[in-house]
């Protein structure tokens, strides 16, 4: 089972790391190649005479073509894309998993590439010492067993971005409204609910648009947010870039959390209303968001969610059976095309 990168970028983490555990799970060997024709953000998966294209882009557009691949999968995948060979990859997070042994097993000119250079940094730096983004401390083994009740408090760390810094007039206009959303939810938040956490990572946009609500670098910490994230019990998300959701949402359900969320626009597996998650009617109706908590306070509902979600994610996110499923998909599609 082979697996080809054109370079380690950090949308490849959650592959690359659940790769690595299928394969020392299962004692077969770990064989991770170079291949400059794969497209940035993209992997392919080698098994059994089959071809499998990742595509972690955070865009719904296609980086290949799904024709030349026996299997597609893809995250950002809009549901009229969900046909024929093309699967979703539900959410993208970036995890690890002995991060320093999957760096013995890389070859060499994977791990003196440019473009991986910053990767394999975070994934030496066991103790945190270089990078805020160190890979040990996203280590799978951090994630909880169980789902615990801190009372129904609620958490909101975000970031804005600069719509400044894009060239395309529609993703200009996304990252307006994006901005507005994680403002004013943090505002209101911070205003009705005294049990909840919310605020933005201190940057110079930040400071000039609400300067009331910046982070200081204890919470901007990747570390010391997952410590936090851990005792709370209802999580707010929204769309990222590209009208797509970010990481955020999946390090909620791997933590077991209740999750509020702007609708999702992607193909996501088993994942509904109410049982996953509680949906705001639009991308701006952060105005809602009380409403919703107080649904998931009520009789805590919040606690059966946060449930779900573990068990949700188990069996999408987690390394121990985010490649076993992909592997169950071809399976069951080779029974069909030999019956």
């Amino acid at each position: 089972m082979k697996l080809e990168i054109s370079s380690w970028v950090p949308h490849l983490n959650q592959l690359i790391y659940s790769y690595f555990y299928y394969c020392k799970n299962e004692r077969t060997t770990v064989n991770i190649v170079r291949n400059e024709r794969v497209a940035h953000s993209g992997a392919i998966l080698n098994i059994d005479n089959k071809r499998i294209f990742f595509d972690y882009s955070d865009a719904p557009e296609f980086i290949d073509s799904a024709n030349l691949y026996d299997y597609y999968f893809k995250r950002s995948l809009r549901e009229e894309n969900h046909e024929k060979n093309i699967y979703p990859l539900n959410f993208n997070l970036s995890l690890s998993y002995k991060s320093h042994l999957l760096v013995m097993n890389l070859s060499l000119d994977i791990l003196f590439n440019k473009n991986s250079r910053t990767e394999i940094i975070r994934a030496m730096d066991l103790f945190s010492l270089f990078t805020n983004s160190s890979h040990a401390i996203l280590d799978f083994k951090r994630y909880p067993k169980k789902v615990e009740d801190f009372g129904g408090n609620i958490i909101f760390h975000t970031r804005l971005w600069n719509p400044n810094n894009h060239a395309d007039t529609d993703e200009k206009e996304r990252r307006k409204f994006q901005n507005e959303f994680r403002i004013n939810a943090c505002r209101l938040l911070k205003k009705e609910f005294k049990n909840a956490s919310v605020g933005l990572l201190a940057d110079q946009l930040a400071a000039e648009l609400a300067p009331d609500l910046l982070l200081d670098a204890k919470h901007s910490n990747k570390n010391n947010y997952f410590n936090m994230l851990s005792k709370f019990n209802v999580c707010v998300a929204d769309d990222g870039l590209k009208d797509t959701p970010g990481w955020k949402i999946g390090e909620y359900l791997l933590f077991g959390k209740a999750v509020i969320s702007t609708p999702l626009n992607i193909a996501v597996d088993d994942f509904h209303e109410h049982v996953n998650y509680e949906k705001l009617s639009n991308r701006s109706a952060y105005q809602e968001l009380p409403e919703k908590i107080e649904y998931l306070l009520s009789g805590k509902k919040y606690l059966e969610m946060g449930q779900n979600n573990l068990l949700w994610s188990e069996s999408y996110l987690h390394p121990k059976n985010y490649i076993k499923r992909i592997l169950t998909i071809v399976e069951k599609n080779t029974k069909i095309e030999l019956s």
